[in-house]
């Protein structure tokens, strides 16, 4: 796709208006489905007691099933990626959100246990088509003047599928129960399967390559450029995990206050980093340095967590200085994907982006249990200062690609 003149002035104006229009849908069709994505991820949890008392089984053992559902997305998404430079975006996205959607509606029919894990892993192994598919079809098919902004939308997406997952459940076992809350949110993927399959030429078939230019591992890991970002993805999800997930106890200690206070901070850190999604996209798409723009945005956001976390500020300025730090965070994510998208020539994006983001799953890891040892051993100030410290190697893992040969051909 490109964004060519034509001879006269109408004809301009006729093809930059069907060329925007097709990107809108585009975006706003790939979008939705991330959407859909993220909120069948949280669509079990909120049901977990009437499930469990249905099913008769242990909050441990619900717990597994969120497990089983992250192995197979993990551990198959770039291997769908190498699908995708084989059958194309469109195919793969399409086939992946039908099984996502079926294995989650099909939840609502278990009996036991059992069923419900192998529907968890099936679930998991159809949500791992989405970063390799959409990232394909959104720089397939978007112009490059409008990338950031696209992927801003797509990001906002996903972030909107977490926010709306819990009241959704909730409300709908509320008015009927937890075995129709699934099936029909799984009812709405399937038919935004079927939609897209009608309306299959607007996604075009993004992300499929030319036989001289497969995709494989070896590619991946013996690309210096690629496992940086790789790397990068590790330690930015390892800096945000210690903030999510253990902030809010750790103010608790630092500034001997409720928990419903300290919540408050956490709280303005997820809300600007939500409100910050869309700007970022059109910053991405104004600037050419988006390594500057990370640097500036991952070091300021590294000195305000930690200056949140030396217990000496006022706690109403920590919930103002936090909730920057989680704009800052917000601010970012497109240049990020731009940067990505451009990390490798000889690597199709689909399998580019699913590569490097299962980095996600390595942060997730490391992350929570070296905080939590922190605020075990009573160092709860430590918890900003590692969190600072993983944005810090992020920063530098992710400018250091500058100084690695990259392998293009």
């Amino acid at each position: 796709m490109t964004d060519t003149p034509v001879a006269t002035n109408a004809p301009v104006l006729t093809a930059t208006g069907s060329i925007l229009r097709r990107e809108y849908h585009v975006t706003g069709i790939v979008s939705f489905a991330h959407l859909l994505s993220h909120l069948y991820m949280l669509a079990l949890p909120p049901l977990f007691p009437a499930v469990g008392r249905e099913l008769g089984v242990s909050y441990v053992e619900l717990g597994l099933t969120l497990t089983a559902f992250s192995v197979t997305m993990g551990f198959l998404q770039t291997p769908v990626g190498f699908l995708v430079n084989r059958l194309g975006g469109r195919t793969v996205l399409i086939g992946g959100l039908f099984v996502n959607a079926l294995a989650i509606g099909l939840i609502g029919f278990v009996t036991t246990y059992w069923q419900l894990v192998l529907l968890m892993l099936l679930a998991g192994a159809g949500s791992s088509v989405f970063h390799p598919a959409d990232y394909a079809i959104l720089t397939g098919q978007i112009g490059e003047r409008r990338l950031g902004r696209a992927l801003s939308v797509h990001t906002l997406g996903g972030n909107l599928g977490f926010l709306f997952a819990p009241p959704v459940m909730v409300a709908v076992e509320a008015l009927a129960n937890w075995r129709v809350a699934m099936m029909a949110v799984g009812g709405i993927g399937i038919l935004l399967s079927l939609v897209m399959l009608a309306l299959s030429g607007t996604l075009g078939q993004s992300g499929k390559a030319k036989a001289r230019k497969q995709d494989s591992w070896k590619k991946l890991i013996t690309n210096p450029a690629v496992m940086s970002l790789f790397f990068f993805y590790v330690l930015s999800s390892g800096a945000n995990s210690g903030v999510v997930y253990f902030s809010v106890t750790a103010f608790k200690d630092v500034y001997h206050l409720p928990v419903a206070a300290t919540a408050t901070a956490l709280t303005a850190y997820q809300l600007l980093t939500f409100l910050m999604v869309l700007p970022g996209g059109w910053l991405a798409d104004k600037v050419e340095n988006h390594d500057f723009v990370l640097a500036t945005c991952f070091a300021v956001s590294g000195i305000l967590v930690v200056l949140c976390g030396l217990g000496i500020l006022p706690f109403w300025l920590v919930i103002g200085l936090f909730g920057i730090a989680g704009g800052l965070r917000g601010l970012v994510n497109s240049s990020r994907d731009v940067t990505v998208r451009h990390a490798a020539k000889d690597i199709s994006p689909g399998t580019l982006f699913a590569f490097v983001t299962t980095g996600y799953s390595g942060g997730q890891v490391i992350g929570p249990a070296l905080y939590g040892w922190l605020l075990d051993f009573g160092h709860p100030q430590a918890v900003f200062w590692a969190s600072a410290g993983f944005s810090t190697l992020a920063l530098c893992t992710m400018l250091s690609r500058r100084a690695l040969p990259s392998r293009t051909a």
